[in-house]
């Protein structure tokens, strides 16, 4: 197989790529080893662990594989986390149970004995569970019918039974054991019963020859780029680093306000999820980081045990009551009556009760540790560190704190304009802007989706990603009903003329951005923090920009989407919407965008003539309709300019 180099764009961000994933797989199939011939169940775990973090992988560097070549082995990979998966909690519930009996439940004499099985009696019934006597020494196996008569021995000790020749014997126990080793067996059962199916999984992806071929794959791109002299350490890994954890960051602090509830399992459920997603792309990208993130990984390892605890408790508090229902019956229908069920009941509720008091104990070891990072300013810290891959991918930032004036090109609302991308850039770069940051919509309605995107990238723009970039990435012109024929026809063009590889950076652009240069906080967005489809301008109420400016912790707001340039100041915030490079809506065709200079602090905007002519010939040419037209030379939204007839 060779490299296709028209689909990887960056040979030394895939070297990265083959030499973090090479040692994953030769773990992952070290690990499947051990499953197959040994009893440990660390196997099980540490398996399960490899494959979570190489499908990360193939996310994180999917730009380094083709879909072709990667999707029968991401679904290989993901079929043995799913059937490791059961295994796992089975061998998590075990190992609890157990330590749960050992530390709540008092020892009993060797004299008593608790027999717990699923056993056929001579009327086809199945037994739950009995409680004998010990059997002797030199009796193997008790059988099932003596078990039977002693179990309801105990249970009427006064009957007139003189089945066997000795009196039962029964020490009195903790009430508790009987539920709890009931259940310890129900699950050691059913653990033994999928374990040839956990196998059969691990033959399969062995005989399929998967981490085989991920390997060669993977090796061949590693000495590619080695013989090319490619250096892992390039402006596009860090993009990609930058991109992947910033992403995966803001979904995780998405959540901090379900900390406030307790009762919210769902949320911190999901907030659970984020927070591996969040490690493993920490894990993806700590290679290219001189500190190796360590701090950081072993934090959100703290973090993901409490939350993985909470989870196990969840787990309990909506699954005992079903077992405990499914035990009840099981006992009265060999019995014909619940007074079995009466010894197990106490184990289940002791159990559930525990679990209950224990999710409450966690929730607030979560948001002691959670607000205790936050008072220590470590989530400031870390956004801080993980811009360090920007002081490699856009050029100058890594000077700023030795330049005295900073001045930073703020854009927006590109919408595929490449003369009028152009036009900025090239003014923005006689003025001396330190860097560029674009505040989305980069496609739609414009002749030039891919060329403008390219741009971007080529001119190292730190973007985030727009409502209408989204719709496009996600067909939306298929499902959703557009309210003319002219903005079905523009999301549809847009998809189409965008390479693979464009596609793939759009989608891994993050919502929004937070970072800082000298001493001021900078978040970037497309329509707002809270949605990308809010207008934030200067008639925006003053109480809605100051509900903002308490909850973001920035001290200026960048944003776009509006194609209306404005800068308002509340509560010592200053809100910058770019306006419009591309399409501008306030009656002034040229080209817009904002300058911001730090030190000293000025923001102003600025607009740049462009060759409007040139993108208006390329519409034409390419038989787009003549409102995308109308909507450069007027500078005026679509719906200002579309026909009458097309409004309807």
């Amino acid at each position: 197989m060779h490299w296709d180099r028209g689909n990887i764009e960056e040979p030394g961000f895939c070297r990265y790529a083959a030499e973090t994933m090479i040692p994953l797989i030769l773990g992952l199939e070290q690990e499947l080893s051990g499953i197959v011939t040994s009893d440990d169940i660390e196997y099980i775990h540490r398996a399960r662990v490899a494959t979570r973090r190489l499908r990360a992988c193939f996310s994180n560097f999917s730009s380094c594989f083709s879909n072709r070549a990667t999707a029968e082995w991401r679904d290989d990979i993901k079929l043995i986390t799913r059937s490791l998966g059961e295994a796992r909690d089975l061998d998590v519930e075990i190992e609890f149970i157990e330590s749960f009996i050992s530390s709540h439940v008092q020892d009993i004499s060797d004299e008593c004995f608790l027999f717990y099985n699923e056993m056929e009696s001579p009327g086809n019934k199945v037994v739950p569970a009995l409680l004998s006597t010990k059997p002797d020494a030199s009796e193997t196996e008790t059988p099932p019918n003596k078990k039977i008569l002693l179990y309801l021995s105990f249970l009427n000790p006064e009957g007139d039974d003189k089945t066997h020749e000795t009196p039962l014997t029964f020490y009195p126990a903790d009430i508790n054991r009987p539920g709890l080793e009931a259940l310890l067996l129900r699950f050691k059962k059913r653990r033994q019963e999928i374990q040839p199916d956990v196998v059969k999984t691990i033959n399969r992806l062995e005989k399929s020859r998967t981490t085989e071929s991920m390997k060669t794959y993977l090796h061949e791109r590693k000495v590619l780029a080695e013989l090319e002299g490619s250096d892992v350490n390039t402006p596009y890994s860090y993009e990609q680093a930058f991109f992947h954890i910033m992403t995966a960051l803001s979904d995780f602090l998405s959540y901090e306000p379900w900390l406030m509830e307790p009762l919210m399992i769902t949320r911190h459920h999901e907030m659970r999820i984020a927070g591996k997603k969040l490690r493993y792309t920490l894990e993806s990208f700590s290679g290219l980081f001189e500190c190796k993130l360590k701090k950081e990984i072993k934090t959100f390892k703290s973090l993901q045990d409490i939350l993985g605890e909470m989870h196990d408790c969840d787990v309990w508090i909506a699954n005992l009551p079903d077992i405990y229902h499914k035990e009840e019956e099981r006992s009265c229908e060999f019995f014909g009556n619940h007074s079995f069920f009466t010894l197990l009941k106490p184990g289940f509720d002791e159990l559930l009760e525990d679990r209950k008091a224990n999710r409450i104990e966690l929730f607030k070891n979560l948001h002691d540790y959670w607000f205790s990072l936050k008072e220590d300013k470590f989530w400031d810290q870390l956004e801080e560190k993980i811009t360090t891959p920007l002081h490699y991918s856009f050029g100058g930032l890594d000077q700023i704190s030795k330049d005295k004036t900073v001045s930073i090109a703020l854009i927006s609302d590109v919408h595929a304009n490449l003369p009028a991308l152009e036009a900025v850039l090239n003014d923005a770069k006689e003025r001396g802007v330190t860097a560029v940051f674009n505040a989305g919509d980069s496609v739609g309605y414009g002749a030039f989706p891919d060329e403008v995107v390219s741009y971007l990238r080529k001119s190292n723009v730190l973007s985030v990603i727009g409502n209408y970039d989204q719709s496009v990435l996600m067909k939306k012109w298929k499902t959703k009903k557009l309210h003319s024929r002219d903005k079905y026809i523009a999301m549809r063009y847009a998809f189409r003329h965008l390479s693979r590889n464009n596609r793939a950076y759009l989608k891994n652009l993050p919502k929004q951005i937070k970072f800082k240069l000298k001493d001021k906080s900078l978040l970037i967005t497309h329509g707002s923090p809270d949605s990308m489809t809010e207008y934030l301008v200067s008639e925006t109420p003053e109480s809605r920009f100051s509900e903002i400016a308490k909850k973001t912790n920035a001290d200026i707001i960048i944003t776009g989407h509006a194609h209306l340039p404005s800068i308002t100041h509340v509560d010592g915030v200053w809100f910058v919407n770019c306006g419009s490079v591309g399409r501008s809506e306030d009656g002034d065709p040229r080209a817009c965008y904002a300058l911001l200079t730090i030190d000293p602090f000025s923001i102003v905007h600025i607009r740049v003539p462009y060759e409007i002519t040139r993108a208006i010939e390329a519409i034409h040419e390419r038989h787009l309709p003549e409102s995308f037209e109308r909507i450069l030379s007027e500078g005026k939204p679509l719906q200002m300019v579309i026909e009458p007839e097309e409004k309807e």
